[in-house]
């Protein structure tokens, strides 16, 4: 019995099979999109003096595994998902088809496309494109699953707000906590065990026991594991 959190240094799919059926209540995860991302804009924060271009090298490395869309999880993430229960999945749209492929064929219910709706755009193209604003989140089931709606029946476009400067972040693709929470309370329950296989800065985590629920993260970057093992600690 995990009484809070567990967190796991090593490669998922090996991690996943050790675990008993059925023992996940929720899933949430920023898979790695592959899309090669660096990030390579971030530079000095005003407010704390910050250089992370040249403090934080490690920063504008390139994410484990990040040169294709990991799929080979999802078989024993339906293995352990409770029935009736949910997966969230943070894509990029152009891997989105790849892991709706991959998410059907292991025997998950894709249910909606939820768009992310960011506060600021980010860069990209400037001469040849539009300005990207948003990420996508898969919403998948196994079974029936039921919302909670603690207020009122969610939208698929959620307004949110993104973090600024690199200086702050613990990873180059950390997602807010205010991302995750959504989806948590309308997923699951106080005491409710939340697993994410690719835990990245530990957003989960720390959303979960936010929010009392209990955490199982696993990471195979040793540099970040320690990062986002650090940071859960402070929500004990």
């Amino acid at each position: 019995m995990i009484e809070k959190y567990k967190l796991i240094l090593g490669e998922c799919e090996d991690v996943l099979k050790k675990a008993s059926t059925a023992s996940i209540d929720l899933i949430i995860t920023d898979v790695p999109y592959g899309i090669e991302y660096k990030s390579h804009r971030q530079g000095r924060s005003g407010h704390s003096g910050f250089d992370i271009k040249t403090d934080r090298k490690d920063y504008f490395e390139g994410i484990n595994n990040d040169d294709e869309v990991p799929t080979q999880w999802l078989k024993e993430a339906y293995r352990l998902l409770k029935e009736n229960s949910a997966m969230y999945i943070f894509i990029h749209w152009s891997t989105w088809g790849e892991l709706k492929t991959a998410v059907l064929k292991a025997g998950f219910n894709v249910k909606n496309m939820i768009v992310m709706n960011k506060s600021n755009h980010g860069m990209g193209d400037l001469q040849g494109d539009y300005a990207p604003k948003h990420e996508l989140v898969m919403f998948c089931t196994k079974g029936r699953h039921i919302l909670n709606k603690p207020n009122g029946r969610p939208k698929n476009v959620i307004d949110v707000p993104i973090k600024f400067s690199g200086a702050i972040r613990l990873h180059p693709n950390e997602k807010p906590l205010s991302w995750i929470e959504p989806f948590i309370l309308e997923s699951s329950k106080e005491g409710d065990l939340i697993l994410d296989p690719f835990m990245g800065s530990g957003a989960t985590g720390k959303a979960s026991l936010k929010l009392s629920r209990r955490f199982v993260g696993i990471d195979n970057d040793e540099k970040h594991f320690k990062t986002a093992e650090d940071s859960i600690k402070k929500y004990e």
